[in-house]
């Protein structure tokens, strides 16, 4: 994709998901060095107070073999929702983490399928 097509699909899902007040930079193609989370297929670095955010979504070249196959719309949404749930997370409660964890995934994946199939 070139990146005025990454940008089209930030900006859609920030209308999608009701973030259009936050201030988003996006970082669409990293090498896994560059991530701000190791082994990760994306990442986002916020400030809740200013809504101002950084997502990271690693470059396909480097995903490797997994049981899912690679989706950059997926793992933007997933970052994104991120966002949305930020007043949630608790860095101490790890349980509760993984939660909203688990919570996020489902939703980027239900979201983007719907998307898709034009629901």
């Amino acid at each position: 994709m070139k990146k005025e097509q990454y940008e089209a699909l930030l900006n859609e899902w920030k209308i999608r998901l009701g973030l259009h007040d936050w201030r988003i930079s996006l970082v669409p193609q990293c090498k896994p060095e560059d991530m701000s989370i190791e082994e990760a297929n994306g990442a986002v670095v916020w400030e809740e107070s200013s809504k101002t955010a950084r997502v990271e979504i690693l470059d396909e070249k480097y995903y490797g073999s997994q049981l899912e196959p690679f989706d950059w719309e997926e793992i933007l949404v997933h970052e994104l929702l991120h966002l949305k749930l930020c007043l949630l997370s608790e860095e101490d409660n790890k349980l509760l983490e993984r939660i909203i964890h688990i919570l996020i995934d489902d939703l980027a994946r239900a979201f983007v399928d719907a998307k898709r199939k034009g629901e």
